[in-house]
């Protein structure tokens, strides 16, 4: 049998049906030689309801990570609402939402954080619901904590406004502090969080020795264990440039990984037997990991259904199933569409196969730093 292979349509609106233009947004415009200021993006989520409206209380609730938007004219959704449900443990699963390809970049890290969090049930929960509004500050108007989540989500590259609201001081104009020796947390001694960093900032000066005096936790996640491991490896470091202030360091451990939900056995979504070929590839899947829940270590998978053309193309490639999110499936339809199998007289239909994004050891964020005194 043939494959059924999709058919794309274009068409063109006559002069009577064009809708008018829509004007693009507004950019933020920036005199030549100023630099630009910094805006930064943060997600603010509702109550979580489920069945018929019951409110669930969070035991640990992950927010977005902060991300930086380059316009003042926000281009993104004015919200977005994730329907979900809680598996026995609080975890939400068989996530999905509605969100336009446009404002994809966005809001890219709502499933994975709220994959990451729990809540408080007492049975598995079905039809919740959680909405997310954007909230859009300049790093002039955003909190001190806001700012330090989106340094470490952004691995401390930040401009100097953001710098300077987090440790004011000269310990970044140049000629930069050089350091001489300098120490590290011991992150054998610190737990890692399921799908989320653990992080925390160190404020201090420099005498004129290159000694750091006056050491103090900044904007912390709240370890403890990290906050004084990261106090301990401050104060051991020396450096060279004389006395300075407004110095800081940033720790932070890489996240535990999540396992998907079960999958379920083959038996029972079993496709057409003649696809079950050994030597069938022309070019092999490669899996992509959809970085979000690589960054959060959140692993899934997706059961898919597809037709091969005769001459190896794979075409109405459909989602049978995927957990813990329906961005899994659309990243396994991708891994799949860049695939291609040998020619084949007559083609396939109706093959299935599965789709599995597993964190190894080697992928897991390791526990990591920066020191801002190498940052502009």
């Amino acid at each position: 049998m043939l494959a059924r292979l999709p058919v794309l349509v274009f068409g063109l609106a006559g002069p009577a049906l064009a809708a008018p233009p829509v004007p693009p947004p507004p950019l933020d415009v920036v005199p030549v030689g100023q630099p630009r200021e910094t805006h930064v993006l943060t997600w603010r989520a509702s109550d979580v309801t489920c069945g018929a409206g019951t409110r669930i209380a969070p035991a640990v609730r992950n927010a977005p990570e902060p991300q930086q938007v380059m316009t003042r004219g926000y281009n993104g959704p004015s919200e977005v609402t994730v329907r979900f449900d809680l598996d026995a443990g609080g975890r939400p699963f068989n996530m999905s939402g509605v969100i336009e390809p446009r404002s994809r970049l966005q809001a890219r890290d709502i499933m994975p954080s709220l994959r990451a969090s729990r809540f408080v049930v007492d049975a598995p929960q079905t039809g919740c619901s959680v909405r997310y509004t954007p909230q859009i500050e300049s790093a002039a108007q955003a909190p001190p904590e806001t700012l330090a989540r989106f340094g470490v989500a952004q691995r401390l590259r930040m401009g100097k406004d953001v710098w300077d609201r987090l440790a004011p001081g000269d310990c970044r104009e140049r000629p930069r502090v050089a350091p001489l020796t300098r120490s590290f947390p011991d992150f054998r001694k610190l737990a890692r969080q399921e799908g989320a960093r653990q992080w925390t900032y160190v404020r201090y000066d420099l005498d004129s020795a290159g000694m750091p005096v006056n050491l103090v936790t900044g904007p912390t996640s709240g370890y403890d264990a990290l906050d004084a491991e990261a106090l301990r490896a401050v104060a051991a470091g020396r450096y060279a440039g004389g006395a300075r202030t407004g110095c800081v360091q940033a720790w932070w451990t890489g996240p535990e990984t999540i396992p998907a939900p079960p999958i379920p056995p083959q038996s029972e979504t079993a496709g057409n037997p003649a696809c079950e070929i050994a030597d069938r590839w022309a070019r092999e899947p490669v899996l992509t990991y959809p970085d979000p829940y690589r960054q959060r270590a959140i692993e899934g998978w997706a059961i898919l259904r597809f037709d091969v053309a005769p001459w190896g193309e794979i075409g109405e490639i459909t989602v049978l199933a995927a957990e813990p999110s329906s961005e899994i499936g659309e990243a396994a339809i991708n891994v799949l569409r860049r695939a291609r199998l040998k020619p084949r007289e007559g083609g396939l239909s109706g093959c299935v196969d599965r789709v599995i994004f597993r964190i190894r050891a080697d992928e897991t964020e390791p526990s990591g730093s920066e020191v801002d005194t190498a940052v502009d």
